[in-house]
């Protein structure tokens, strides 16, 4: 009998979750896009010297977690430096950025309703 993947336990080993790359950022998928019913998750692992382009979620909710590194991030209209065990969260329609300068930068981030790339995600340059 086939199981909902929604409703299945989900570990991924360090190492084992599928990447891709989105405007020059590496994304780590930590869960499947069939088992993403609630939220999303996603480790986003960014260079030294690097920018993620703006961008926004008309309905996803995002959630932060700084793992390593440091940074900016612009949110709206106000700036805030990350460095590790920093959390923030950006409510939909907030146009969000960051950088980096010499040391990459390692957060965990957390959408709910789920986000994906080809879905609730917009960046502010049109592109």
């Amino acid at each position: 009998m086939s199981q909902d993947p929604a409703e299945e336990v989900v570990f991924v080993a360090p190492g084992d979750a599928p990447s891709f790359e989105l405007k020059g950022i590496r994304i780590d998928q930590l869960l499947p896009r069939a088992a993403c019913r609630q939220f999303s998750a996603y480790l986003v692992r960014m260079a030294p010297d690097q920018i993620k382009k703006p961008s926004f979620h008309k309905k996803g909710e995002e959630l932060y977690y700084v793992l390593s590194g440091a940074g900016v991030a612009e949110l709206g209209d106000k700036k805030f430096d990350l460095t590790p065990g920093c959390f923030f969260r950006v409510p939909p329609g907030t146009v969000h950025t960051f950088f980096t300068g010499a040391e990459p930068l390692h957060i965990l981030n957390f959408h709910s309703p789920p986000v994906f790339s080809d879905h609730d995600t917009y960046f502010a340059d049109g592109a």
